[in-house]
């Protein structure tokens, strides 16, 4: 098979999706047709299209697992926001994570944004394959025609889902300079190997995401029909998911109307209702089953899918790289955030036994002071420290958990999301009606004291916390990024807080400046 390198789809990625698609589908119908950036041979019937999809998801896990873009922006988000406190004195802590904690961008070398941009590029290839196919050709005439609607909204879906994060790791935030370069828009297969777009500017990749969205919104169903769907496609994005992800680029675009109204579809819908523990969002392992609160969610499990799990429990979570936990021995070597002081502080989690109180902390967070943990590892703490544990939890806590899928859209973002707005627009009623829900569904009691944002904002630090939430939130809000337990004060939210295009995409683009 003949090589040749260019931009963003670079060898590995595409490699990676041919495998991928060669993998997914019984009938293998791409051919020998050379390692080029247009290197697919045209989908045969609407099953070919469907195949491509599932495997841009699959794909969205990058090449060999751990490297994908689904949920490892959170990482970003935790280590450079205020809501974690690098615990360097445990195992080993790797460079990139000391820049990010130290707000220091300057190496673009760091594996795991080159992971993160491969796989969206990735990512993207497969959706605009099929766009492209369905713009040019229209749909198949064969028995599975009524799916193309849905299969053509999911791939804008992925498009808009993948350019918002990649816009978010990659990009100033939306706001503090709309001409400055941001990613590189990849809206069409490249023409040849040498097509290498320059980075489009931070408004044209938001303007991008939107029309993408609105396509979304307009062509998938409102939900699963085993009647009319293929089974693979009961875990997928539906037009709740595409109004979810809507709601979370126009709050960050500072749309405030329009976010609220996407937030009220998914709410009103009555779909997506807060009646379980919050432990139920996390705790599940199986194809077709997700929390009653879930709205979208990437499952690493089943015959259907087969997706990868995602890195982040291994940066912020309290099971070991095999997703075990509760060991007597072994322990997370990679265990390298907990909660920082600021932000218990800030919640009032710093009193362990109020905090006990809140189902949150019980069900998703584990908690040990000095001596309670016999691992060695742990026999140097001098204080409590408070670790995430939202991943990683389905099964006994023997096992190997890392096939536990991972909630990306809960109602409980919604519900806080659009309590915020009706509170800045003066309707404290509905904000504090909104922002009960949530504290009610975390054992609390209604909050009954002035409203004010700083209170939905503490409760949504609660709820959202690595999450991939706090950072992008105060940005939104043009909030002062505060130090967290880096020492007093803050940084303006306009400051550096991006990652750069990585060295790989620079070497390959004579487009992308240095």
């Amino acid at each position: 098979m003949k090589s040749i390198k260019f931009n963003s789809y670079t060898f590995k990625t595409v490699l990676l999706l041919f495998m991928t698609l060669f993998w997914s589908c019984d009938d293998q119908w791409l051919e020998e047709v050379g390692t080029v950036s247009n290197g697919f041979s045209d989908p045969r019937n609407t099953q070919d299209l469907e195949q491509l999809v599932n495997g841009a998801l699959w794909v969205a896990g990058g090449s060999g697992g751990f490297r994908g873009i689904h949920g490892n922006q959170a990482i970003y988000s935790a280590t450079i926001s205020d809501v974690g406190k690098l615990m360097d004195e445990l195992g080993v802590v790797g460079q990139d994570a000391i820049d990010w904690y130290g707000r220091d961008f300057s190496n673009n070398t760091h594996s795991q944004p080159t992971r993160n941009w491969e796989a969206g590029y990735a990512v993207l290839l497969a959706a605009n394959a099929v766009i492209d196919w369905v713009d040019r050709n229209g749909p198949f005439n064969d028995q599975q025609s009524h799916w193309t609607p849905r299969i053509l909204g999911e791939a804008h879906w992925l498009r808009a889902w993948v350019n918002f994060n990649l816009v978010k790791i990659f990009a100033p935030p939306y706001g503090a300079d709309n001409d400055a370069p941001a990613i590189i828009i990849k809206n069409r297969l490249p023409n040849s190997a040498f097509d290498n777009p320059a980075p489009s500017t931070v408004q044209e990749v938001y303007d991008q995401i939107l029309a993408d969205l609105e396509q979304a919104i307009a062509l998938l169903p409102e939900e699963y029909d085993p009647d009319r769907d293929p089974p693979a496609f009961v875990d997928r994005q539906n037009k709740m998911a595409a109004h979810f992800l809507a709601m979370r680029v126009n709050f960050q675009m500072r749309n405030w109307e329009q976010a609220e109204e996407h937030a009220d579809v998914i709410l009103n819908s009555g779909r997506y209702p807060l009646n379980e523990d919050p432990i139920e969002a996390w705790n599940k392992d199986q194809f077709g089953v997700k929390g009653s609160e879930v709205v979208f969610q990437y499952v690493t499990s089943g015959s259907q899918t087969n997706w990868k799990p995602p890195v982040i429990s291994r940066w912020l979570g309290y099971s070991d790289p095999n997703g075990r936990w509760n060991l007597t021995d072994r322990f997370n070597n990679n265990q390298i955030m907990s909660l920082s002081e600021h932000f218990k502080s800030m919640t009032g989690w710093d009193n362990h036994e109020e905090a006990m109180n809140d189902k949150r902390y019980q069900q998703l967070f584990i908690s040990f002071g000095p001596n309670e943990d016999p691992r060695p590892t742990y026999q140097g703490l001098n204080q409590r420290e408070v670790w995430g544990h939202k991943w990683y939890r389905a099964g006994e806590p023997e096992a190997s958990n890392r096939v536990s899928s991972l909630p990306l859209m809960r109602s409980a973002e919604a519900y806080l999301t659009r309590s915020f707005l009706r509170f800045s627009r003066g309707e404290e009623a509905g904000a504090r009606e909104d922002l009960n829900v949530v504290r009610n569904r975390a054992g609390l009691e209604d909050f009954t004291g002035p409203m004010t944002a700083e209170v939905i904002e503490v409760e949504r630090m609660k709820e959202l916390v690595f999450e991939d939430d706090r950072l992008y939130y105060l940005q939104a809000l043009e909030k002062e990024i505060p130090n967290g337990d880096r020492g007093p004060g803050g940084i303006p939210w306009t400051s550096r807080t991006w990652q750069s295009i990585p060295q790989n995409e620079i070497d390959l683009n004579p487009n992308v400046d240095n």
